[in-house]
């Protein structure tokens, strides 16, 4: 068609299924008929009209179009780190070293170096994909009346970024953690690596959707109603107390330098000054709500789930304090003498849930012929001939 050019964008790092290109129009004019008109229309005679008023909300119901799609990215996230452990898993449990007696018939799972890299990833991943599943229930049946959607707008700009984040993390320590074997284009952790970084760029750069999460909670925020709890590390309760008390700190101190500076300093105070502030309150809210997510499927789980379960978010609460330890201590939401006892104990759960940690990836319920990994496999008889590296389904 004249004065239109459709062209390739180029080759990607992964995901080249994905034909993204350029469309371009040179002086084409485009008949009224054909508009996108859900949103707004010109009639015959020229006259714009639109039952959404503003320019601005105009251009956030249209951008609201994405939302299903960052769903889809989050679940698309969990896949590839559900997959990424479960070889990293299978390999570990099988690939076996030196151990106490000096032969070798140690399994490098019992290293505690495999367990506290990837123990709390599988934690988190579960975390995740509970606070997803509540994410995608809510925008499945949100209200007619759209009185919920401007906070499962909010839900859905925080879950995307928390699950590509994740797995960008996971693909890479997993690869990390099964050394060369890792490496190899056929155990698929270059596959993952790509698809992660995929993820937090799709549908909106990752740490540009938290400023909006950030944006739209401080429109409607009131503190959590914090229970004070005694300070312990063995106590879930204490530790989500912690979470929600740090969304606090940071979504109120966020909003006081925001009036202090006024409307005319809004954008210096927002983009060049409190970038960090901003980020750390937006992922405040994710946490906090990934955490109550995580207990209120531990209340409602089978009584025979519910001992590992509790583990599990015992692992992941502490694991999200760790990474962050001086920031938590820094905010005044957790003392030193508390902090100090942090991964000490993180580390004690990772051995306890290591009997376990086959069984909860195998929960993820991906067979063999999806992972498609020599190394998740029999991976012993598959180096036992000359097979050049390629992934041959009959071993």
């Amino acid at each position: 068609m004249p004065g239109v050019r459709v062209e390739d964008m180029g080759y990607k790092m992964q995901l080249n299924g994905v034909d993204n290109a350029k469309l371009v129009f040179d002086n084409v004019r485009v008949p009224r008929e054909n508009l996108l008109n859900k949103f707004s229309d010109v009639d015959e005679s020229g006259n714009f009209s639109s039952p959404i008023k503003g320019g601005r909300a105009r251009f956030l119901t249209v951008a609201d179009q994405l939302l299903s799609g960052r769903i889809c990215i989050a679940s698309m996230s969990q896949g590839v780190a559900k997959a990424s452990l479960a070889i990293a898993m299978r390999y570990a449990a099988t690939r076996l070293t030196v151990g106490p007696t000096g032969k070798s018939d140690y399994s490098i799972l019992n290293y505690q170096l495999q367990q506290r890299a990837l123990l709390p990833l599988l934690a988190r991943t579960y975390a995740l994909n509970f606070g997803l599943d509540y994410v995608k229930d809510r925008y499945s049946n949100q209200k007619e009346d759209g009185s919920e959607h401007q906070e499962i707008v909010t839900m859905c700009c925080v879950i995307k970024p928390l699950c590509a984040w994740n797995v960008e993390n996971v693909s890479s320590v997993s690869r990390e953690r099964c050394g060369g074997q890792g490496y190899l284009a056929a155990n698929r952790f270059g596959i993952f690596i790509g698809l992660s970084h995929a993820a937090m760029t799709a549908e909106g750069d990752n740490s540009v959707l938290m400023q909006k999460v950030a944006k739209e909670r401080l429109a409607s925020f009131k503190p959590n109603a914090v229970k004070e709890v005694q300070a312990d590390v063995d106590s879930t309760e204490y530790l989500h107390s912690v979470l929600a008390n740090r969304e606090n700190i940071t979504f109120m101190t966020l909003g006081k330098k925001l009036m202090k500076a006024g409307k005319e300093n809004l954008f210096e105070t927002w983009m060049l000054q409190e970038s960090d502030l901003v980020q750390a309150a937006a992922h405040s809210f994710g946490e906090r709500l990934v955490s109550e997510r995580f207990a209120a499927v531990i209340e409602s789980a089978d009584e025979s789930l519910k001992p590992t379960l509790s583990q599990l978010y015992h692992l992941h609460l502490l694991s999200v304090i760790e990474n962050k330890l001086g920031e938590f201590m820094l905010s005044g939401v957790l003392s030193p003498e508390v902090a100090q006892k942090v991964s000490s104990r993180a580390a004690q759960l990772c051995i306890e849930l290591t009997p376990q940690s086959l069984a909860l990836t195998e929960a993820f319920a991906i067979n063999d012929e999806m992972l498609s990994a020599p190394i998740a496999r029999d991976w012993v008889k598959y180096n036992e001939g000359d097979n050049q590296g390629e992934l041959d389904c009959s071993y």
